[in-house]
């Protein structure tokens, strides 16, 4: 299970509620902000119910767009 927290003064301060035990060893893992317009940034704003299929025609979309923008011909 994971938990989310921001780092302040070199200490991450964990979300509300959240209590761990004191000394629990723990891994940290940075979270990245997705890049506009991508797949990962879209499914943030619909939310993860969206079907396999539907995330297929939009990332085929904006491969598409991408190729165009580059001057790239589709075939």
């Amino acid at each position: 299970m994971g938990y989310r927290g921001i780092v302040k003064g070199h200490v991450v301060v964990l979300e509300e509620g959240v209590v761990l035990q004191e000394g629990l060893q723990v891994d940290i893992v940075p979270v990245e902000e997705p890049q506009p317009g991508s797949p990962a940034a879209l499914l943030e704003v619909w939310g993860s119910d969206v079907p396999h299929d539907i995330w297929d025609a939009v990332e085929m979309a904006i491969e598409e767009l991408d190729r165009i923008d580059k001057g790239v011909p589709f075939f």
